[in-house]
């Protein structure tokens, strides 16, 4: 019998959560190794790029855009620092227990989570540009379950994140050409645990499934970009396949303490998650003193991805897909105790397709955000929200991100 779940307990920040038409999604959406908001995540978008649709191929505001185009370091100042952070919340209807068999839930669920994007360091010189990061592009929260019926309970938490350690270098070329090398260590976890009781006068019965995995792949990630007049830049990045792969345990364990009843089974195995390439394409143009614009488009080769359990291959039957964005920025200036600053203001939109193969669920975003910049400090912020269609859920996902960089050298 399928229990009804009620929101009684969810992730910190519930945000987009809504009743739906009854239709089916396939779980691909949120598989349990799936990013919180979707599965297409490369590099580490500070606030600036955020508000322009997410786009950081082609133009860079702060040392995150090295995790992305390392080429672009050559653009930066002489000596810069950067931190972002980010609160991303999304909803989502079949998940874990969630309407795959045991739990029936009436409406979208959603987890919401803040952390720290990333933050380095960024240094030029001559021809030469440097660049050392740390990055938390991924995180696989997800709503947590509490059902209370009598003498019945069913708890369940996923938590879990994607860390990267990067260093970045560009070289300036002639003909107006950048290369940029990055080289990335990723590490994280996973953990999911569900604990299922039973009680009566007599006795209680408890159930527990617990499993941790721990994890780590080396990558390279490389762009190629082209000052192709004064306004325009294009650029070309890749970002190598790679395996996540590391130490997973698993618990399995049946208590009846009255009985003196303590059943456990153990296991432990190498966990794999094949991460597919990504090709990315993208272009910056100043089309006036104070109006720009940033486009780009990202292939990812997601039909090439595998991941393996507890020695079990998952089935993931997905698709290659092409996620796109765009948008336009305006600086304004403005006079502050005698201190030029300028407000930049932007706005744009992205197109999200996730790779599943069996239902074709794709995420519209809109961006935007504000800044303001003095001589050596700039601070942004910006948001994105974003709905979704195929899957007949009405899906939600927005995030609002901060971002503040400083200028040690011009």
């Amino acid at each position: 019998m399928k229990r009804k779940l009620f929101p009684i307990a969810l992730l910190a920040g519930v945000l987009f959560a809504r009743g739906a038409a009854s239709a089916q999604l396939v779980v691909g959406q949120y598989e349990d190794e799936a990013p919180l908001g979707t599965w297409n995540t490369f590099g580490a978008p500070s606030a600036p790029s955020v508000g322009l649709g997410g786009t950081q191929f082609a133009w860079a505001w702060d040392v995150s855009a090295s995790l992305a185009n390392p080429a672009l370091l050559l653009s930066l100042p002489r000596l810069s620092a950067s931190l972002s952070a980010s609160y991303g919340a999304a909803s989502m209807f079949r998940y874990a227990l969630v309407n795959t068999g045991p739990v029936e839930s009436i409406s979208n669920l959603s987890a919401g989570v803040f952390g720290i994007d990333h933050g380095g360091l960024a240094y030029r010189r001559g021809a030469w540009a440097f660049a050392l990061a740390l990055a938390a592009p991924e995180s696989y929260g997800r709503p947590g379950i509490v059902i209370a019926d009598g003498g019945y309970q069913l708890t369940f938490e996923q938590t879990g994140y994607l860390r990267v350690l990067h260093a970045g270098v560009a070289r300036r070329l002639p003909w107006g050409l950048s290369l940029g090398i990055g080289l990335n260590y990723a590490t994280g976890k996973l953990d999911r645990t569900t604990v299922e009781q039973t009680a009566d006068i007599l006795r209680v019965v408890t159930i527990t499934d617990d499993k941790h995995e721990t994890f780590q792949g080396l990558y390279a990630n490389a762009g190629l970009t082209w000052a192709a007049t004064a306004g325009l830049t294009a650029a070309l990045v890749v970002r190598s396949p790679y395996v996540k792969e590391g130490a997973a345990e698993s618990l399995l364990r049946y208590e009846v303490p009255v009985e003196g009843t303590d059943i456990r089974i153990d296991a432990a195995a190498t966990n794999t998650y094949r991460q597919p390439w990504v090709v990315g394409t993208g272009l910056s143009y100043r089309l006036a003193q104070a109006w720009s614009l940033a486009a780009e488009a990202a292939w990812f080769g997601w039909s090439r991805y595998e991941a393996t359990s507890f020695d079990e291959p998952l089935v993931r039957t997905f698709r290659d897909i092409v996620k796109a964005g765009a948008g336009i920025q305006y600086l304004a200036r403005a006079g502050s105790s005698g201190q030029p600053s300028r407000i930049p203001l932007r706005v744009g939109f992205s197109i999200d397709p996730q790779p599943m193969a069996a239902v074709h669920s794709t995420y519209l975003r809109l961006t935007f955000g504000a800044g303001l910049e003095f001589r050596k400090i700039a601070i942004d912020l910006s948001g994105a929200v974003g709905r979704e269609s195929g899957s007949g859920r009405d899906l939600r996902a927005g995030r609002i991100a901060l971002s503040c960089r400083y200028i040690f050298r011009e």
